[in-house]
């Protein structure tokens, strides 16, 4: 059986959420949609391909968590060259120096506030 952390967390991954999302749910789904793209193929990559709105939700979703770092490196605006690209790339790793620090922060939210995540839907069998 999975914990009420992972469950939460697979659906931000899976279902951006979830059918009725909570504040947290989203800013979650959101942060974990940019941090999945620059994992993939780093921020200038995450900037081209997110919307303004996927920008400016992913953003929040960073600082709802206390990422402020994170929120900062995503805020700027890059020119398109390879310094940009290694100055952006290396201050998100200093912000983000790998995926615990997104799950710690995660858990500290869902110890301190469970309300901002919607309830768990279990199938009935």
């Amino acid at each position: 059986m999975t914990s009420r952390q992972d469950e939460i967390w697979n659906r931000a991954c899976l279902e951006r959420g979830g059918a009725n999302p909570a504040e947290g749910d989203r800013a979650l789904a959101s942060l974990l949609q940019a941090h999945g793209l620059i994992m993939n193929g780093g921020v200038l990559h995450a900037l081209e391909v997110l919307s303004q709105q996927e920008r400016a939700n992913a953003i929040a979703g960073y600082r709802y968590f206390g990422l402020l770092g994170a929120a900062e490196v995503l805020a700027q605006t890059y020119a398109a060259s390879d310094e940009a690209e290694e100055a952006s790339n290396a201050a998100y790793s200093l912000a983000i120096g790998n995926d615990e620090v997104l799950a710690h922060a995660f858990r500290v939210k869902l110890l301190s506030h469970p309300q901002v995540f919607a309830p768990l839907v279990r199938a009935h069998a």
